[in-house]
């Protein structure tokens, strides 16, 4: 968006498992989270600011958390994680019974509701869902043509919620209007998460697209 904005000001960019605009599946994961932190009687519209503690919508914003993080990871590492483990086997089973990767997603859950604003999570998630760089400037292809900055995509292979033909349709619009884009595709297990945790792979393509940039050869 500033390579667009402002592409006098900016001196290249990097993105990293990103998009130009945000998806139908995107949205869809994101609204329901949502939903789940709004149907919480402690929500009360956003007004909850005068609650007394502990009642304020933390149970809501811990189940929008356990969705995003189901899209953040891949079926490989839950199940290498995870697998069908029981919090405590049993030999007979009960509706309540509780697998391991439903006490990971109530951890997660949580510890995010113990230091984030309800009201916050919703406006940075609804921002994520109206990203759209076409906006306003015809079509995403007229918003390609004022970028002026060489820039580095990097796309993780098992990502399921910015999947690779997003980092691929950037390249491609990027390098359509004779601009530089190095792209890297990176090999992860990890999902969305992937662009966080793998830093062996990622640190030195951006070290070295960086020191490329300082160099001038951008």
């Amino acid at each position: 968006e500033w390579a667009v904005m402002f592409p006098q000001r900016v001196r290249s960019f990097i993105s990293l498992a990103s998009c130009m605009q945000a998806s139908a599946w995107q949205i869809a994961w994101s609204a329901a989270g949502r939903t789940a932190l709004a149907l919480d009687p402690n929500f009360r519209g956003g007004d909850y600011y005068d609650a007394p503690p502990g009642e304020g919508p933390h149970r809501g914003l811990a189940i929008a958390r356990a969705i995003a993080q189901i899209t953040y990871r891949s079926d490989p590492v839950f199940r290498e994680r995870f697998d069908r483990e029981l919090v405590d086997p049993l030999d007979v089973f009960h509706l309540w019974d509780r697998f391991q990767v439903e006490s990971y997603l109530d951890y997660h859950g949580v510890k995010l509701a113990r230091r984030f604003d309800a009201n916050s999570y919703l406006y940075l998630n609804k921002a994520m869902d109206l990203h759209d760089i076409g906006r306003g400037r015809g079509s995403v292809e007229a918003a390609i043509r004022r970028v002026q900055a060489p820039s580095l995509v990097v796309s993780i292979t098992s990502d399921v919620l910015y999947p690779t033909y997003q980092q691929t349709e950037m390249r491609d619009a990027l390098r359509a209007q004779g601009l530089r884009c190095d792209f890297r595709l990176i090999e992860s297990p990890h999902g969305h998460d992937g662009f966080l945790l793998e830093i062996d792979q990622i640190g030195p393509v951006v070290a070295e697209f960086l020191t490329d940039i300082e160099k001038g050869d951008g």
